[in-house]
């Protein structure tokens, strides 16, 4: 077990801030995290891990994506505007932390209606910043259909954020137009 402590110490704040970034709350990010690290371990015992960091990143957004397409119906959100409050800054307005909020709530949901793979691309991509190169050796594909993959999330991720803007005022959702 000390060479899965050492490995946690190492990599541990890595797959915690990505699970965290898709999920969005402690309690689910938790969940994910040891699933994150069990599932590591019982593939670590088929086959051998040429990058353990790349691995886990790559086992992370795609465990915290699962987990999100199964609470679909039931999402819960942290509330960041709670976090705000931590903040020192008197740039941060709480206009400026529930539209964060928000978008954040929007951008997990709309993750969940494009294909898997795509959401997991883009993750690794935008949130955990891995090049090209790096997912398409994690994914076993070719560096092109990474840009692809990406393109196209980008592109539906888009779509799909446009169709709805949000009333701050009152809290509501509204169709854009």
């Amino acid at each position: 077990m000390g060479h899965w402590n050492i490995t946690i110490e190492e990599h541990g704040s890595r797959v915690w801030n990505i699970v965290y970034r898709i999920l969005g709350n402690d309690a689910d990010a938790s969940d994910c995290f040891q699933e994150v690290f069990l599932s590591a371990v019982k593939s670590s015992r088929k086959r051998k891990i040429r990058n353990m960091g790349a691995f886990l990143s790559l086992l992370a957004s795609q465990r915290a994506i699962d987990m999100l397409r199964k609470q679909k119906t039931n999402i819960r959100m942290s509330t960041f505007s709670a976090d705000c409050e931590h903040i020192e800054s008197h740039e941060v307005s709480p206009e400026y932390c529930m539209q964060s909020d928000e978008l954040s709530k929007q951008l997990r949901q709309a993750l969940l209606k494009i294909p898997r793979i795509e959401a997991q691309v883009f993750c690794l991509r935008t949130l955990n910043e891995f090049s090209y190169r790096q997912i398409a050796d994690e994914m076993n594909v070719n560096e092109n259909y990474v840009g692809v993959l990406i393109n196209r999330a980008r592109g539906k991720l888009q779509k799909i954020l446009k169709t709805v803007s949000v009333d701050y005022h009152c809290g509501r959702e509204v169709p854009h137009e």
